[in-house]
């Protein structure tokens, strides 16, 4: 699989219609939400991981997002559900890894993860790497507030699509010391625009798989998700 987007430190993270007589019933619009599956390969501590997934959960809610964090490991959960070993358009996958084990990137020290988004945003697959997190976030005591800024940039990058990197804010290509600075501070969050776009998309989602009701034909469209990191 071609890799589109890459995040790197020091760092770079390398990514009321007239015919009507009378008004229908307003519709309430639904609310964007998606669901995130956290396969932790890297043996991340609870309390690290926990208080990592509660704050990038604020940064999507403050986008305008709602988020439900799901963790596919042994060590939080007794019993994996279903939801863990699938991956479609409203649920997507976040494997923490203990390095990276892709050859394009496995030899650049800076690269904090991956994404795997198509051009039209619709990629279920991301990845971090949590050898390198760790060691900036140690080297810049900057806490777990790195690896929830992380894993939020590259959920964005699966909601936003390819070439969605910005010039600030958590998007932002070239993460050095401004951006560094905020993450210590906890204050990355997503631009305006690209919040109303994650929204946007994900509705539009979200009414794709409504249409499909059960018992309605219909492909499948459920991708099964590797025990492995890749």
């Amino acid at each position: 699989m071609k890799m589109l987007l890459i995040c790197t430190a020091p760092a770079f993270l390398a990514a009321a219609s007239s015919v009507f007589a009378q008004s229908p019933p307003s519709l309430t619009p639904l609310r964007a939400e998606v669901s995130i599956s956290v396969h932790d390969y890297a043996r991340v501590s609870t309390s690290v991981l926990v208080a990592a997934e509660d704050q990038a959960r604020e940064i999507f809610r403050r986008a305008g997002l709602e988020t439900v964090w799901r963790n596919c490991s042994p060590k939080l959960e007794k019993h994996e559900p279903e939801s863990c070993y699938f991956a479609d358009a409203t649920h997507l996958t976040l494997k923490i890894s203990p390095h990276a084990m892709n050859a394009q990137v496995r030899d650049r020290i800076d690269v904090l993860g991956t994404s795997y988004p198509d051009e039209k945003g619709a990629g279920y697959f991301a990845y971090v790497f949590y050898d390198r997190v760790r060691e900036l976030a140690e080297r810049r005591t900057l806490g777990h507030g790195l690896l929830a800024d992380v894993m939020a940039h590259e959920i964005g990058h699966l909601l936003l699509g390819s070439n969605s990197h910005s010039r600030s804010g958590i998007m932002c290509g070239r993460w050095e010391a401004e951006q560094l600075r905020s993450v210590a501070e906890g204050l990355m969050s997503f631009a305006p625009s690209e919040s109303r776009l994650m929204r946007e998309r994900l509705r539009a989602r979200q009414s794709a798989q409504a249409k499909l009701a059960p018992g309605a034909p219909q492909e499948e469209t459920l991708t099964a998700v590797s025990a492995e990191p890749q």
